[in-house]
């Protein structure tokens, strides 16, 4: 029988010591790691790769939607919320989570989650073969990322949408600029496009996003393009393909 390797996340220690203790009794599921806030969580998972998350919702520094709109779609597990809140139900299944654990969890919850998880590899399964896997997580959340966790050498930082000047790729790795700092962020710009809020951000290149708020001018410098002077002083050349939709959403 194959197992399924979950990691367990949860700011309260009593919570997690419980929900292992009634994981061990779940022979399909194998619990690889815990962690006690979601950037321990988050740097897990780069070690691990589960496929199952346990998360709580309302913990420091990131709650538990938030920190999932930090993963990429590959490596995005399938999502089961635990909290003790009933009022978070529906946008956790907006979210794609395949089941909301209200705590205290007994072990009769975790056996019928672990029924809907067969269900929903199968239905995966399926996706696969008709449409391509990624069909299930197109879009994996409904709400737009407005926080977004960077990691500076053994500490984080949390950018907020309104301080980002704007997202470009360079030399293989994608960044996020805020002011004054540079910052590699685990997404490309395709992926960044799905998450971001279109009336705060425009793709002016394959190879950059720009926020609308850090706009200071723009003038046409010919043969379709545009050259737009942020409020930072940098300056990005729009390519011809997205200039329709750029000009749309530049101001006046």
């Amino acid at each position: 029988m194959s197992k399924y390797e979950a990691i367990l996340v949860d700011d309260e220690e009593l919570a997690r010591h419980r929900l292992k203790k009634l994981l061990s009794r779940i022979p399909t599921i194998q619990l690889v790691a815990e962690a006690a806030n979601p950037f321990q969580c988050l740097e897990l998972m780069e070690l691990y790769k589960p496929d199952l998350l346990f998360l709580d919702i309302q913990m420091p520094g990131l709650n538990g939607f938030e920190m999932v709109q930090q993963i990429p779609d590959e490596k995005l597990p399938v999502i089961i919320f635990v909290t003790a809140y009933d009022q978070y139900a529906l946008r956790a299944f907006d979210s794609l989570a395949i089941d909301y654990l209200l705590k205290p969890i007994r072990l009769s919850h975790l056996e019928k989650m672990v029924s809907k998880l067969k269900s929903f590899e199968n239905a995966f399964q399926q996706a696969a073969q008709n449409a391509g896997a990624r069909a299930l997580h197109e879009n994996p959340l409904t709400d737009y990322t407005k926080r977004f966790a960077l990691k500076y050498g053994n500490k984080w930082r949390i950018v907020e949408e309104k301080d980002v000047v704007m997202f470009f790729a360079e030399d293989k790795f994608c960044y996020l600029r805020s002011v004054g700092k540079d910052s590699i962020i685990n997404f490309t710009l395709r992926e960044l496009e799905s998450k971001i809020d279109p009336a705060v951000f425009a793709r002016a290149h394959r190879s950059s996003i720009i926020s609308l708020r850090y706009v200071k001018s723009y003038k046409s410098i010919g043969s379709g393009r545009l050259e737009i002077t942020l409020k930072d002083g940098m300056k990005v050349q729009s390519s011809r393909s997205y200039l329709h939709s750029l000009k749309k959403s530049l101001p006046g």
